[in-house]
Parts: C-alpha cells; sequence; structure tokens
C-alpha cells in the first residue's frame, strides 16, 4: 500500500467551491463567530436553571441570549427599588423575571403590565399596516395564575398610557419594554426615564428586529432627544437604555 501522500488531490470542482465559500461566510458571520470560544450562558449556575424552566414551559420566545441580559440586568439593580415589564403577553419573561429577582432578594415588588388583549396603540406608518394583530391568545387570570407562585408580583391589566397612573413609585431598577410598536415604546421611555433609579437598566426589547422598526424609532428618537441618556444596540436584538449624565 503507498502513503497517503501517493493519492491524487481531490478535484476541485464547483460544487466544493460552492460549499466552501458558504461554510466561510457562515464562520465570519455574527451568529456563528467565536462558535465553540464563547461562554455558554445555558450553563451558567442559577440563570440557566431559572431560564431552561421558563423556555420549556413555552410562555416566551425569548431564548437563553436574551433572557441573559435581563438576567445581567436583574444582578446589577439597585437594591430595594421595583422592577417592571411592560408586555408581558403569556408571562415568560415575567416568570424569569420573578424567579431572578427572588433569588437575588433585593426587589420588594415586580410590576407586569399589558393590556392581555393585543396592542392599544400603534402608528401605522411607522410600525406597519399589520402591526395591530397578534398578542390576544392570552389572558389576565391566566398569567396571574402562572405567577403566583410569586406574591410580589403585581399585575397591571390595560393600557400602560393609562394605567401608568397606578405606578405611583418613586424609582425603578428595571424596566423591560417589550411592547414591540412605536406609541407605547415611546411612552415608556419618556415617563420611566424620568422615574429610573441611579444604576438601573431600561432593557427594550425587538430594538434590531426588522419586524419592529417601531421600537427601533422609539429608542432612537428618546436618546436623540434626552442627551443625558444613551444606548447599546445588543446582538440579541434588545437595546439598552440608561442615564449616563
Amino acid at each position: 500500500k503507498g502513503d497517503a501522500h501517493d493519492f491524487p488531490p481531490l478535484p476541485v470542482t464547483e460544487e466544493r467551491l460552492r460549499v466552501t465559500e458558504q461554510y466561510e461566510a457562515l464562520r465570519r458571520s455574527y451568529y456563528l463567530s467565536g462558535v465553540g470560544q464563547k461562554v455558554d450562558v445555558s450553563k451558567l449556575p442559577e440563570f440557566s436553571t431559572i431560564a431552561a424552566t421558563v423556555i420549556d414551559e413555552g410562555k416566551t420566545g425569548m431564548d437563553f441570549d436574551r433572557l441573559y441580559t435581563l438576567w445581567q440586568a436583574v444582578m446589577r439593580a439597585p437594591d430595594g427599588a421595583p422592577a417592571i415589564e411592560v408586555g408581558s403577553y403569556k408571562g415568560g419573561s415575567a416568570k424569569f423575571l420573578a424567579g431572578a429577582l427572588s433569588l437575588r432578594q433585593t426587589s420588594p415588588r415586580l410590576y407586569v403590565c399589558d393590556t392581555f388583549q393585543g396592542h392599544a396603540r400603534v402608528d401605522a406608518e411607522i410600525d406597519g399596516a399589520n402591526a395591530a394583530k397578534g398578542f390576544t391568545a392570552t389572558s389576565a387570570d391566566g398569567v396571574a395564575a402562572y405567577l403566583s407562585d410569586y406574591p410580589f408580583v403585581r399585575l397591571v391589566v390595560g393600557d400602560i398610557v393609562e394605567t401608568s397612573a397606578q405606578l405611583n413609585e418613586p424609582a425603578y431598577g428595571l424596566v423591560h419594554i417589550d411592547v414591540d410598536v412605536y406609541p407605547p415604546t415611546a411612552f415608556c421611555l419618556e415617563y420611566f426615564s424620568q422615574r429610573l433609579a441611579p444604576g438601573a437598566w431600561m432593557v427594550v426589547d425587538d430594538y434590531g428586529v426588522v419586524t419592529c422598526p417601531g421600537a427601533q424609532k422609539a429608542v432612537d428618537d428618546f436618546v436623540r432627544d434626552h442627551r443625558d441618556f444613551s444606548k447599546v444596540h445588543l446582538l440579541t436584538g434588545q437595546a439598552l437604555v440608561f442615564r449616563t449624565g
């Protein structure tokens, strides 16, 4: 038998070149860049247990990456300040926040706000003609039952522009905004920025998602008009908005 180097090299076919080019393009993309070298957050102690449970229950569209952003926001939230989520749908991310806050034992309350009937306000020119559809396959009673293990959770049902009058906390240690469309996102940024505890984050979901242009525009408009705030666009599609001045 001859040595391996005695065999002729494989022919460079068009198919082989095409597959090689596709592989290199994927390897350089931000979806796979550094794969196998990055920390696997789905294996991190404490976080992974809470996140995996919520994901397995099927009540959230978030995966480990976006939930880890919320985890970091909880872990750095100022002690003693309540947290709030606007846009909860079936309650999955709210349950994750409740679990993380319960573990840290620093927040007296978590407000969970939603119409539980879909979007109350949209801007068709910004958000698109179909933006008003969806997010109706839920109920306040169902989410309340789902979160019943956490007595510090308070549901606020209705349009946030109207129900914000019920929110009398002087400052919030974490604000999670997940309402997809322009009017409520813009309102929440304006309202909660004035009630944000020092060092706290506002996490805006869907900022970098092409199907939610209203979320991005609301954030960009807000930081343009409020020079004491900055944003960071995360590759999870979320944006961090925080006071810098």
